[in-house]
């Protein structure tokens, strides 16, 4: 078979013998090989790393192709594997929950803290203003109802006496008998067993059943102000940090509080004394058995001078105790700018937080 002949000619490329043809076309070839060797190499770099990958792909549906033929006949299966294998998918179950539960713990005090507001602060700030003037009060009533003070009445001047008899020392010595009545918790025998030395009682039994009620009515008092305080106390509860100077206006406004009330009794006391004596027991003493004749062992140890000296003693005690915490929670300048200052680094910590 003969070969085709190339035409020849002046302008003909071609060469005369194949030699010489290849020597031409050398440097061409040369230079565009040159040229694509990079994306000879990255494409074949490509087909071994995808043969590579189905390879493996291959190799890992046998693996588990032969792990469920295992557990499917259990022939070839080493004794205690199936039972290690789901052991230790459990366990990787559980910790996969208990890091839920952590993250989902953690995703929540972030969230608290970002926000970092104490909730209820309004009705938490209402309950330390109220406590303190019924604080006030409560401590002002237990300070009269002392020896102590019913020392200062029987020995201070002017203080009226006892028209039937009754000695200074006789008036110390079963009017303490009254007050400590009211403040403990013995029985009315407390009272009524108490007689003179020529064997009179003392108290009559409508007195005593008096003295009781009282006994009830302080006691109640006292526990009802007791809790309510206690309750203003854990309402407190990381107030100071969460919400500066919140613990610190309560306290003040509570103290203007104490003086407004101090001052509205005043004056009813001042313009109706009596008046103002009857409704309190009327009130607090509905079943009548508060009036007695001035023949009686209470009018003659605490008369109505006793009843308005206390009054002033609780009224002085509550303005003593109101000044020392309005001194001590007035907003000065160096108090503002803490608070300021403690509410900016809380801010700050929030708004780090939420980035």
């Amino acid at each position: 078979m003969s070969s085709t002949s190339r035409p020849q000619g002046e302008d003909t490329p071609w060469a005369e013998s194949p030699e010489q043809d290849w020597d031409n076309l050398l440097p061409a070839v040369s230079q565009e090989a040159a040229t694509n060797a990079p994306e000879a190499r990255r494409s074949s770099d490509e087909r071994k790393a995808s043969e590579e990958q189905g390879a493996a792909g291959i190799r890992r549906g046998a693996a588990a192709a032969g792990r469920e033929g295992h557990r499917g006949n259990g022939l070839l299966e080493p004794a205690g594997h199936g039972h290690t294998t789901r052991q230790d998918k459990a366990q990787a179950q559980r910790g996969t929950e208990a890091q839920r539960g952590t993250e989902a713990r953690a995703t929540a005090a972030r969230d608290a803290a970002i926000e970092d507001r104490p909730r209820a602060l309004g009705l938490r700030r209402a309950l330390i203003t109220i406590s303190v003037p019924l604080a006030t009060l409560m401590l002002g009533v237990r300070a009269i109802a002392t020896p102590a003070f019913l020392w200062l009445e029987y020995h201070r001047p002017g203080f009226p006496k006892d028209p039937f008899g009754f000695s200074t020392d006789d008036r110390m010595t079963y009017g303490s008998y009254g007050l400590e009545y009211v403040l403990n918790t013995a029985p009315s025998r407390y009272l009524g067993d108490l007689t003179t030395p020529d064997g009179q009682s003392i108290f009559t039994p409508a007195e005593v059943s008096h003295m009781t009620d009282v006994k009830h009515v302080m006691l109640w008092a006292l526990v009802g102000v007791v809790l309510f305080c206690l309750v203003a106390l854990v309402g407190m509860k990381g107030l100071r940090r969460r919400a500066p100077g919140a613990i610190q206006k309560s306290i003040f406004w509570g103290a203007w509080l104490t003086l407004v009330v101090l001052v509205v009794l005043g004056i009813f006391g001042a313009l109706g004394w009596q008046a103002l004596f009857t409704g309190f027991h009327e009130v607090f003493f509905s079943g009548g058995n508060w009036a007695f004749r001035e023949s009686d062992s209470l009018i003659r140890l605490f008369p109505e001078q006793f009843w308005v000296d206390a009054a002033v003693g609780i009224a002085i005690f509550g303005v003593v105790v109101s000044a020392v915490l309005l001194i001590s929670t007035w907003p000065t300048a160096y108090r503002r700018q803490r608070a300021l200052k403690a509410a900016h680094d809380r801010q700050e910590i929030r708004d780090r937080l939420s980035r």
